[in-house]
């Protein structure tokens, strides 16, 4: 009984001892701060010209990995969160659009008078999954500096946006 008790107490102190990393952003004008946590579903353009879209998973203080690619914090030139559902939304809008567009033109060479309307209707469609894109803010190196910090620090970093 006694070795399960030291058993169990040493498994919840390895896991109040262990440490989470998370990417803190801040802003250089006006100190605002955001945070993407590891397993975050986000997108990252490097000064490389890569662009990789995954989940986030931390293996120092200077490097991250997504999808199997280690990347340092030094090299990203954006990141902002990409959730699986708005890129579904965004890709079906475009879709949908881009097919109203092409029965326009079908109705076109047979002859229709709804083709103009069918092709705006469309181009409107296509556009919108252009500005569902917009949505979610793109965070540049720009206008916001990188750093990978503990998680730990995240009620003190809370605490300094308000």
């Amino acid at each position: 009984m006694k070795n399960l008790f030291y058993c169990l107490l040493a498994l919840i102190s390895f896991t109040a001892i262990a440490q989470q990393k998370t990417i803190q952003i801040t802003n250089i004008t006006n100190g605002k701060i955001k945070i993407y946590e590891e397993n975050q579903r986000v997108k990252i353009r490097t000064l490389e010209g890569k662009k990789l879209v995954g989940n986030l998973t931390f293996t120092d203080n200077e490097t991250f990995v997504i999808n199997n690619q280690s990347i340092k914090i030094d090299s990203v030139l954006s990141i902002k969160k990409q959730p699986k559902l708005l890129g579904t939304i965004r890709t079906v809008v475009l879709v949908t659009g881009l097919a109203i567009v092409g029965s326009s033109i079908i109705v076109a060479a047979s002859g229709g008078n709804a083709a103009f309307l069918l092709f705006t209707v469309g181009s409107g469609v296509t556009i919108s999954a252009g500005l569902i894109e917009a949505i979610n803010s793109n965070n540049s190196n720009r206008q916001w500096k990188f750093k990978i910090v503990d998680a730990s620090l995240k009620a003190e970093l809370e605490t300094q946006k308000q």
